[in-house]
């Protein structure tokens, strides 16, 4: 459990709180890169549940790679996803929400085109999805010369239907989460309970998603993940925890913003009020604490 600190005799403690919180998740990324490039895998894996940071951390890989002097390309499974309105057609087919994370969501044939030329071509052809406009948008090329690597990025990077066409290069899986609860000054939240603040605010934001339709879609979130994620986590995966013991202070005005907005008739407003009035007591940390370059920002904006 990451212990959350409350008081602070200035900024600057404040500063160096964040600060310190940052330092141990970088370190954390640095070791994992040394360990990658010791083993010369030319394909990684990024995979973990949703708003685990998989995004920022992909990016915080290319980086460090970079430091090494390796070339790390990120291709984002989600990349892959058939258009809104083909996943809508089937979802209204069996009667249920959009889904966006089962494997059936995804081009596989596409993903396993990619994945031969990425290992035998000197160039791939990447799609790109836009999530506002609920379709892709077009395609962009990478080079795929020996001294690059590729780092396939998504919940889906555990599906048995996608690595069995990784299978054929050994590669490096890595798996980040929120593996820690957050205590702050006596008020405990579960790892759970942290990425739905983090997907509240986040598809508020970023992905033209209000309150109510984050919650009717949280529970099929779940229940993937205990269907299709962790049971094919592997033994050996290397983790990443993307918990950040100051989190909860830096997001609840973020949080309370997004649940003012549900309606009073809500199904979902004895939920939101008791997750409001849980994060009620708790004092802010201001945003402008949060590095640029944090994980966190991946949730809250720049």
């Amino acid at each position: 459990m990451k212990q959350a600190k409350t008081e602070f005799k200035d900024a600057a403690a404040v500063a160096a709180y964040i600060g310190e919180n940052e330092a141990q998740f970088e370190e954390r990324l640095r070791t994992v890169c040394r360990a990658a490039a010791a083993g010369g895998r030319r394909i990684l894996t990024l995979a973990g549940p949703s708003c685990s940071g998989k995004t920022t951390t992909a990016e915080m890989l290319k980086h460090a790679f970079a430091a090494i002097g390796k070339h790390l390309h990120t291709i984002s499974i989600d990349d892959f996803y058939y258009d809104r309105d083909v996943l809508a057609a089937r979802s209204r087919a069996r009667g249920g929400e959009i889904d966006y994370d089962s494997p059936e969501t995804v081009d596989i044939p596409l993903f396993a085109a990619v994945v031969r030329e990425i290992t035998s071509a000197p160039m791939a052809s990447v799609p790109r999805f836009s999530f506002r406009e609920g379709r892709r948008t077009g395609m962009r090329q990478i080079a795929c010369t020996p001294s690059d690597a590729f780092l396939f990025e998504g919940i889906q990077a555990v599906y048995p239907e996608l690595t069995r066409y990784l299978a054929g290069s050994p590669y490096e899986a890595l798996f980040i989460s929120v593996e820690s609860a957050v205590d702050v000054g006596g008020v405990v939240f579960e790892p759970r309970e942290v990425r739905f603040l983090r997907r509240l605010v986040r598809d508020y934001k970023f992905r033209a998603s209000d309150a109510a339709h984050t919650y009717l879609l949280w529970q099929s979130v779940l229940d993937n993940e205990d269907t299709h994620i962790y049971p094919n986590v592997a033994p050996g995966v290397t983790r990443i925890d993307s918990t950040l013991a100051y989190e909860v202070q830096v997001i609840r005005p973020f949080a309370i913003e997004v649940l003012d907005t549900l309606p009073a008739d809500s199904p979902f407003a004895a939920d939101a009020a008791a997750l409001r009035a849980k994060l009620a007591p708790i004092a802010p940390i201001p945003a402008s604490f949060v590095p640029k370059t944090s994980v966190f920002r991946e949730f809250i904006g720049s």
